[in-house]
């Protein structure tokens, strides 16, 4: 397992492209979890991303605001203050304080500050350490996230639950209904989704788990790593997204737990043979793929699925293909995107809200791969996917435009 304390050298311009520790800490990984209050230490700025960036996002995102003020003399005290004004008004499960390069420079320990809240409350307050110039890239701010949250798994009463899983690496609310509706159906109990739709009641019961499922492994894995390493729960790295995927996941975690998955899989033929329809609109296309390194991963057999051959892949944390002969780009920029759009005329490119006014000043058809609207995992998801996908081909306007690739 790779060292949370490996140091690795930044290079010019990193952070102008990649979202930083913070955002990994914060945004990606803490802020699904339910009822709790999400308090940047911070100037303004840095509260950003509350709500926009992940649309599953929970409870109640503050700042302490700081000011040149309290940079010059120090914001603990207001951060104090900011600790037990928001557990008085909101009543939370939990606040987790997020340091930021501000914060991080001045010194402020806000470990003792946490420390000193909850000795005052009795409500947890957990201090993430995850100013964004301590990391490369956000996958840094993964690890202090997951490292800081394991201190809430209890091992004290371990008691297992049979045929049960966590899903780990599952930041989609709509996603992980329709996976925990799918393994209750094969007899699988889900008892926590990190993070999506979790609480730290949830979190805490994670270790009555048998089996850890990991579905994002850039953010997550270092969790179930730990529990592995801590607990002995085995973990398995899982793709629900597209038909086989999911076939496949079901089947490899049946080795494991006693799952009904042939009846399942039966089940669910009639979706293979609708999308299959699909597959007639959209045999040919091509789909550029821009996405975190294992988003990325989970589209390539969706689309293979309906027809559509992928073009390119561009990420921001680095995958490794071994089955993949397209092109693959690491760490690429908005110039260097519109470039490589230019050079390969997709007709759809997949990615997040990031890069959406990149396609559309280009007149290319946008797919946001989030899945905003509706969940795209399980048997279920994949015949959403298929549907939206036909339907972006449908809307006239791209009927309308062009880019003159050329320039």
């Amino acid at each position: 397992m790779e060292s949370l304390e490996r140091c690795i050298e930044t290079r010019a311009g990193d952070f102008t492209e990649r979202g930083c520790s913070f955002l990994g800490c914060r945004v990606v990984v803490c802020g699904q979890i339910n009822n709790v209050v999400h308090l940047v230490h911070s100037p303004i700025g840095c509260a950003y991303y509350s709500w926009d960036y992940r649309m599953d996002a929970r409870g109640y995102c503050f700042t302490t605001d700081m000011d040149e003020m309290d940079i010059v003399f120090g914001g603990e005290e207001k951060l104090l203050k900011a600790i037990l004004k928001a557990i008085d008004e909101f009543n939370p499960d939990a606040v987790f304080v997020y340091e930021t390069c501000s914060t991080g420079i001045i010194g402020d320990d806000i470990q003792a500050i946490a420390k000193k809240a909850y000795e005052l409350t009795n409500v947890p307050v957990i201090a993430f350490q995850c100013a964004g110039f301590r990391g490369r890239s956000q996958n840094f701010g993964h690890k202090i996230a997951c490292t800081s949250i394991f201190r809430f798994i209890n091992n004290e009463n371990r008691k297992p639950i049979p045929n049960s899983v966590n899903l780990i690496g599952d930041f989609n609310k709509k996603d992980s209904k329709i996976l925990e509706k799918l393994l209750n159906e094969v007899g699988i109990r889900v008892l926590c989704t990190f993070t999506a739709n979790a609480t730290i009641e949830k979190i805490r019961n994670m270790v009555n788990a048998e089996l850890n499922l990991v579905m994002c492994s850039k953010s997550s894995a270092f969790l179930a790593e730990l529990m592995e390493e801590s607990f002995g729960i085995p973990y398995l790295e899982v793709n629900f997204f597209g038909f086989e995927n999911c076939c496949n996941s079901l089947y490899r975690i049946s080795e494991y737990l006693d799952a009904n998955v042939e009846r399942v899989v039966e089940d669910a033929s009639w979706i293979k043979m609708v999308t299959d329809k699909y597959r007639e609109k959209l045999e040919g296309k091509r789909v550029f793929i821009c996405h975190g390194a294992q988003r990325a991963v989970y589209w390539i057999k969706p689309f293979e699925e309906l027809g559509m051959k992928v073009a390119g892949i561009a990420t921001h944390f680095g995958i490794e293909l071994s089955d993949f002969d397209g092109l693959v780009v690491d760490n690429i920029s908005s110039d260097e995107l519109e470039e490589l759009i230019a050079k390969l005329s997709p007709d759809l490119i997949v990615s997040d809200d990031k890069v959406r006014h990149i396609a559309h000043k280009m007149a290319v058809p946008f797919f946001n791969g989030r899945g905003q609207n509706t969940g795209y995992a399980g048997f279920e998801g994949f015949l959403n996917f298929a549907k939206d996908v036909v339907g972006i081909f449908d809307q006239k306007i791209w009927r309308l435009t062009r880019y003159d690739f050329s320039l």
